[in-house]
């Protein structure tokens, strides 16, 4: 069962990609969006790279991150 986040784009499923932070409706983790934001893609790179993602997806998911920062560098480290 999802847990709802306070983040209405973002869910997370214990049982679903090892109960890690998604976007809603994928399988795109947060922690792939960190990556490349951190790697220093604009955020129109990104969005072409995920076109199935709407901006407010993609803003929710790095709002998420800086929400739940060492959640996210635990699983890019």
């Amino acid at each position: 069962m999802s847990t709802a986040t306070k983040h209405n784009y973002i869910e997370k499923d214990p049982l679903k990609y090892e109960g890690k932070a998604v976007i809603t409706g994928t399988r795109i983790p947060v922690a792939s969006i960190v990556n490349h934001y951190r790697s220093g893609m604009s955020m129109e790179e990104i969005l072409e790279g995920y076109p199935l993602i709407s901006p407010a997806k993609l803003f929710d998911a790095l709002s998420y991150y800086f929400d739940n920062k060492e959640e996210i560098d635990n699983e890019l480290t």
